[in-house]
């Protein structure tokens, strides 16, 4: 009778255990390519999220795009607080730089030469119109991609899966799809929101004007369903540490950043290679 008992009360704990420990959401994730920078993107049914760096300013400063989809029936909030940015051979956190602040450092005189500032007389240049909506294909998209992930764990970065080798914008389109459209397909929805207008990453390499700098900062914002959020964080590249060399496959030392953005109950994480 005590053996049964006992069996009984170990059956309990674990029942309620199982009940009480959350459930992570399916997730699905891979990259592609605009203008020669590496796109890293994870799917999950309500949000998906794309992020992107590289250096900017001379080489001074890095900046790490993100753009959030909501697919989720309720609005989501994001802040630029809540974005951790790590080096991650190091382990250790970064400390961002707000666009205002960076802005106001690129319009000192002293350093136009470091930061290779072009200073424009009667304010910079218009952001890019980020009007982009969430469309039907794109949500079921994310359910698709969550779907097929849904049997077995997936890697954040799966190695050559869904990866696409195009750097010509508008090569795939999105009107292209069609209802029995493959994951790549719509992968190549993602990647033409990047595309179809002046990418920002490859703007800031070659437009250092403080105002298009501080106009595209990622801001505090309350994302509604069906529609997308995007903008630039910036950290000091020297801050990055190098890694050494640990196998016969990796030819140099490089940089590791690992970014994680928090959307509503979900967290997301990348690490990109920043070269």
């Amino acid at each position: 009778m005590r053996y049964f008992l006992a069996a009984l009360l170990l059956s309990c704990c674990l029942l309620a255990q199982n009940q009480s420990s959350p459930q992570s959401s399916p997730s699905a994730s891979g990259m592609f390519y605009v203008d020669g920078i590496v796109y890293q993107y994870v799917a999950r049914p309500d949000s998906v999220v794309v992020a992107a760096a590289h250096s900017v300013l001379n080489r001074k400063f890095l900046a790490v795009k993100v753009r959030i989809y909501n697919a989720g029936q309720q609005s989501v909030t994001v802040k630029p607080e809540e974005v951790v940015l790590e080096d991650a051979n190091a382990g250790r956190a970064l400390t961002t730089v707000s666009g205002a602040d960076l802005a106001r450092k690129m319009h000192h005189p002293y350093n136009w030469a470091r930061y290779a500032v072009t200073p424009m007389a009667g304010g910079g240049s218009e952001p890019p119109e980020d009007s982009a909506t969430i469309t039907p294909q794109l949500v079921e998209m994310m359910k698709a991609m969550a779907a097929r992930s849904q049997g077995g764990g997936t890697s954040m970065m799966p190695g050559g899966k869904n990866l696409l080798y195009t750097d010509t914008p508008g090569a795939l389109g999105s009107g292209e799809a069609t209802p029995g459209a493959n994951v790549c397909d719509q992968v190549c929805q993602l990647r033409n929101v990047e595309a179809n207008s002046p990418d920002v990453l490859t703007q800031l390499q070659r437009q250092n004007d403080p105002d298009y700098v501080q106009q595209n900062a990622f801001l505090a914002n309350t994302i509604p369903p069906r529609a997308n959020a995007s903008g630039i964080l910036y950290c000091p590249l020297g801050k990055l540490s190098e890694s050494s060399a640990m196998s016969a496959q990796v030819k140099k030392s490089r940089r590791l950043l690992r970014v994680t953005v928090p959307v509503g109950a979900e967290s997301f994480q990348f690490v990109i290679p920043v070269e």
